[in-house]
């Protein structure tokens, strides 16, 4: 069993205050998502799809060439498919639309995931299994406890997921959640959430199919925002949709995997720290290259 990786790394990083995709983390300078494409492989992995933009794309074509010894690596510029391109939005368009960008690269299942979050070779079983036990017209989320997904530093989006046997039956995004001791403030609302709700963090599994279902509701969206330069196509709008239409059943697995992810500058040393401890339990190599 084969399947695609699509590697979400076009975020401006605009709260890291730096390009956070292309930050070293490794003990020889590797990036996050080389440990997720490590996973990735280990599990069945045959292509691996980057979505950046043009200031990160030389860089990572550079560092990630010695992948091509392993998958099919392709790189695709986000700003490429912007409506108004070639005078395409600063801002881009949000991660439903990321994903829609992908869409003449992908012909086959395929996971999706953040560039700046480690999910775990754990995660990369339960999506394994949930490829194994889906139907041709089911999807799968492999979910988190919000507990776990929480920045020190600050404020987190986070997918809140409602699910009824296994089944997603609904996902809203939350802006700015913060750990407040063990609680998790919602601050927008100025309500606590439940630190045991299980979140989406953007570790999809998809089918070509999904396309068609973005392409329509990001093409509402844009009628409606064409002239907002801040407004984004957030990926669970586009899948509750397909929710309330009935168009696809979504499995959920959830994980007990060690996340960390990268939001803040201040995470990234936090990172560095939890890395170093896997690769010392005998989880990874020390040098990711062959």
């Amino acid at each position: 069993m084969s399947f695609s990786l699509v590697v979400l790394a076009g975020g401006l990083g605009s709260r890291f205050n730096g390009k956070k995709q292309i930050e070293g983390i490794g003990p020889n300078r590797e990036l996050l998502m080389e440990y997720s494409i490590y996973d990735a492989i280990r599990r069945g992995c045959s292509k691996v799809i980057v979505l950046s933009n043009h200031h990160c794309i030389p860089l990572l074509e550079k560092h990630l060439h010695y992948l091509k010894n392993q998958v099919e690596l392709v790189f695709v510029n986000q700003y490429d498919f912007d409506p108004r391109y070639p005078n395409y939005r600063k801002k881009p368009w949000g991660t439903g639309h990321a994903v829609l960008s992908c869409k003449d690269h992908v012909s086959e299942t395929f996971l999706l995931i953040n560039a700046d979050d480690f999910y775990g070779l754990e995660s990369y079983d339960k999506a394994r299994e949930l490829i194994l036990d889906m139907e041709s017209d089911q999807y799968g989320l492999v979910a988190f406890e919000l507990g776990r997904t929480l920045s020190s530093y600050g404020g987190v989006s986070r997918g809140i997921c409602r699910i009824q046997d296994k089944v997603l039956i609904e996902i809203n995004e939350f802006v700015n959640i913060e750990r407040k001791g063990d609680l998790a403030l919602h601050k927008s609302s100025n309500t606590f959430l439940d630190i045991q709700s299980l979140v989406s963090m953007n570790f999809w599994i998809f089918r070509p199919s999904i396309f068609d279902v973005l392409q329509s509701s990001f093409s509402e969206f844009y009628r409606k925002n064409k002239n907002n330069n801040q407004n984004e196509f957030f990926l669970p709008e586009a899948i509750n949709k397909l929710i309330i239409k009935k168009e696809a059943m979504i499995q959920v697995s959830e994980t007990q995997s060690d996340w960390f992810g990268m939001t803040y500058a201040d995470d990234l040393e936090f990172c560095k720290k939890q890395l170093k401890n896997q690769i010392n339990m005998g989880k990874y190599p020390f040098q990711l290259r062959a």
